[in-house]
């Protein structure tokens, strides 16, 4: 059954409080007073067994927090918000306006408690002022692109992610060709005539080869999205997944959304099993002896399996330019940011015209030298 999910109030003025990355506290919005977040100790994430996970479906307990769920129509991204009271929500990656609303507990209905989590480091007003830089830069961009781009509204989010361990065993075989170079005569043409040349030339020999292996692999990090947002996000990879993390806490998400796994467990597990044996592929096939190599084949045996659920920050947001929609997005660790913007055509063409002209004068300059 799903937990109450908790809030925050201020203990000053009985406001809510809300994690601030500027000060990395919770902070109150009404009085700006300042409450720390309680650390136990150093931090390692528990790791699940997955084989037994997989077979049990153990109830989810949500995220902890109150939120309502989002759906948007257009890209299919399910979000979960901090209840605001607006109506005119849109979707942080395709800016549609939602049109459906779900209660978070509902929503979570199929959720994995997370173990771990990277807090926001990068405050709105910081990853506004990078908007503000960066849309600004480029030669080849309009001219009046600052001054027009309308800014919509920037969302702070938490990405689902997945870690899995493995231990993974190899057999592989193969032929191995090993090259020996023995000397021949060869017909060339020389003055239009065929004529015969003695030459070196190459060739091998090929043997059977096989052998096994055995590596553990630790921490494959899966983003549990969809292809259409993962390109996005991984514009501002990487997370500090090693060092960042600290333990679950629910306060850490105050007054940030959630965005909702769109793949179940067994599937993201599928990616990061193709992962591990492609990464096996190429380790065997570093293992075959000789020159070259044909027809390998690797069995790989994996064991071991446990899991990690894990959140990650990213900032979402997009603006409009002559009716148009652009998203972007800021990595809320790092700060790193990623966008599309318009070009413009008249610049480019200007600069195509002027390196054709460069090009003629130096052809005539250097011509007649």
């Amino acid at each position: 059954m799903a937990e109450t999910p908790k809030t925050f109030p201020c203990p000053h003025c009985g406001g809510q409080l809300a994690w601030n990355p500027a000060v990395q506290e919770m902070a109150c919005s009404y009085c700006g007073a300042t409450v720390p977040v309680p650390k136990e100790g150093p931090f390692e994430a528990e790791e699940h067994d997955l084989l037994s996970f997989l077979e049990e479906h153990p109830k989810a307990k949500g995220y902890g927090v109150e939120l309502k769920t989002l759906s948007c129509k257009q890209c299919g991204a399910v979000v979960q918000l901090p209840p605001s009271g607006r109506r005119d929500l849109s979707c942080p990656f395709c800016d549609t306006p939602y049109v459906a609303e779900e209660t978070g507990s509902q929503a979570a209905a199929g959720v994995i408690l997370p173990e771990s989590l990277i807090p926001f480091k990068v405050a709105l007003a910081e990853c506004q002022e990078k908007f503000r830089d960066w849309i600004g830069s480029g030669w080849f961009r309009p001219n009046d692109l600052k001054a027009m781009a309308s800014l919509g509204k920037i969302t702070g989010l938490y990405l689902p992610f997945f870690t899995f361990d493995a231990l993974a065993r190899s057999a592989w075989r193969a032929m191995a060709g090993f090259y020996y170079y023995v000397t021949e005569k060869v017909s060339i043409v020389e003055n239009g005539k065929n004529v015969w040349r003695e030459q070196r030339v190459q060739k091998v020999r090929w043997e059977p080869a096989s052998g096994t292996r055995s590596d553990f692999y630790d921490d494959v990090l899966v983003p549990a999205v969809k292809e259409e947002r993962i390109n996005l996000i991984l514009k501002v990879y990487p997370y500090d997944t090693k060092n960042g993390l600290v333990a679950y806490d629910t306060r850490y998400l105050a007054g940030f959304g959630i965005l909702n796994p769109d793949m179940e467990l067994k599937f993201i597990w599928q990616i990061a099993k193709s992962n591990i044996e492609a990464d096996q592929i190429s380790k065997c096939s570093r293992d075959v002896p000789g020159d070259t190599q044909r027809d390998l084949v690797v069995k790989t045996t994996l064991s071991g399996q446990t899991f990690k659920h894990l959140l990650c920050p990213l900032w979402a947001g997009s603006f409009r330019y002559k009716g148009k929609v652009y998203n972007f997005v800021v990595n809320g660790e790092t700060g790193a940011l990623y966008g599309e913007k318009p070009w413009s055509w008249v610049k480019i063409t200007l600069a195509a015209i002027i390196a054709a002209a460069i090009a003629v004068a130096a052809y005539y300059f250097f011509g007649r030298q």
